[in-house]
């Protein structure tokens, strides 16, 4: 049984970009760096789910391959 959700970049506004709005520069930073690292530990998480979990949530092993490729610094794109 696999623990990953059917969709492992789920649309939340959290993985999308760090909020701005009056923040100190060392929160912005903080913010920036663990947005970073949540990115790269999805990404690295989807690379290790199979083709048949992949292919049950909709998703082609290409399309998980290429989201699982990208570097940490860029949005989640749609895998559907």
């Amino acid at each position: 049984m696999s623990h990953f959700s059917s969709d492992p970049f789920p649309s939340k506004p959290a993985l999308l970009s760090v909020p701005t709005v009056r923040q100190p520069l060392h929160r912005r930073i903080a913010a920036t760096l663990a947005l970073w690292r949540t990115r790269q530990r999805m990404r690295e998480a989807l690379a290790q789910v199979d083709a048949r979990s992949l292919r049950d949530a909709g998703i082609t092993p290409t399309q998980a391959a290429f989201e699982a490729n990208q570097p940490f610094w860029r949005r989640p794109g749609s895998l559907r």
